[in-house]
């Protein structure tokens, strides 16, 4: 029971789970309407948009890089796929073009990152405003409404399973996969750790690198794709603001700033949290302008316990270090 219980607490998402548990509590003892199973499984089903991405974000930010144009990614997906339904009337053209372009997408951002050495940060905050444009250029900034049919992805079911969760719980599946049993998911941690060790282990870092950002740009396609079928057509203001959202839920699940480490799990979780943080609010009848805030002061939390936990870690290996030096010299 011990070991147990030491194992959970190990886990690079144990606080979050934790926390996320303890957000629970408070919520059901505040408001008794915050446990039906309706309201549980509409919290599940408003998160899968940003842990879909999140997990994507995950890659990037265990590689080394962080990317900042996901949400113009997932407006201009979104965009494109409203206009080649209203213009070609085929979902499969439409569907198999929007996810295309997302990994392309992606993996540019991936490519101007690694080929040019240009920090990451600035890299894709220059393609979120390309994309974002690219975007309204298409549309003219138009809010375009898109069939009932497609209605289905967001709003549809299976065996009662609302299908947003069904595919955030097979992206999770898919991820944990991919990063804990894959030769790509071991290079992906070492050239997040130290890219010049990777580079003298003679690790493809190129490749690596544009896969993480393909996964980021795949993952955005398809949370557009989620969203645009959950509000019923395309809106010109449709992923705004979502890319911190992201990259919050990613580091308050364990993943490091730094690079080298992270968990999808985590970041799967951290979501759902953010999702309940608002979920809270609104059933607490907050102000809705201080929804920002609080999602702000979380994440800077998260920030400021990550730093912490950083240099608690490398004072640990210091001594260590300097422990086994008096130990040969003895």
């Amino acid at each position: 029971m011990t070991l147990n219980k030491f194992k959970f607490f190990d886990l690079d998402w144990s606080a979050i789970a934790v926390a996320t548990i303890a957000l629970c509590l408070f919520l059901a003892i505040a408001s008794p309407a915050f446990m039906s199973f309706t309201n549980m499984q509409s919290v599940l089903v408003q998160a899968s948009v940003t842990a879909i991405m999140a997990v994507g974000m995950t890659y990037i930010i265990i590689g080394g890089g962080i990317d900042i144009s996901v949400g113009a990614i997932l407006f201009f997906i979104s965009s494109l796929f409203a206009e080649m339904v209203v213009s070609t009337g085929s979902y499969t053209l439409a569907l198999l073009v929007s996810i295309s372009a997302g990994v392309l997408l992606g993996a540019f951002n991936g490519f101007l990152s690694i080929k040019f050495k240009v920090t990451p940060l600035i890299t894709t905050l220059a393609t979120y405003t390309v994309y974002r444009g690219m975007a309204i250029h298409l549309t003219g900034a138009q809010n375009i409404p898109v069939p009932r049919e497609l209605g289905y992805l967001g709003n549809g079911s299976i065996l009662g399973i609302p299908v947003p969760i069904l595919l955030m719980v097979l992206v999770t599946v898919l991820g944990v996969y991919l990063i804990k049993k894959t030769r790509f998911g071991l290079y992906l941690r070492a050239v997040g750790s130290s890219e010049v060790s990777a580079q003298e282990s003679s690790l493809p870092i190129m490749r690596v690198t544009i896969l993480a950002y393909l996964i980021g740009g795949l993952t955005a396609a398809l949370a557009g794709l989620i969203l645009i079928a959950r509000v019923g057509g395309l809106q010109s203001d449709i992923g705004i603001g979502l890319e911190f959202t992201v990259i919050a839920a990613v580091i308050l699940g364990g993943t490091k700033l730094s690079g080298g480490s992270g968990t999808i799990i985590g970041s799967v979780i951290g979501a759902i949290f953010l999702v309940l943080i608002d979920n809270g609010l609104n059933m607490l009848n907050a102000s809705p302008y201080v929804y920002d805030t609080v999602r702000g002061v979380v994440l800077l939390v998260a920030v400021i316990v990550d730093r912490l936990s950083e240099v608690r870690k490398s004072r640990e290996l210091i001594k260590s270090s300097a422990m086994k030096i008096r130990g040969a010299t003895n």
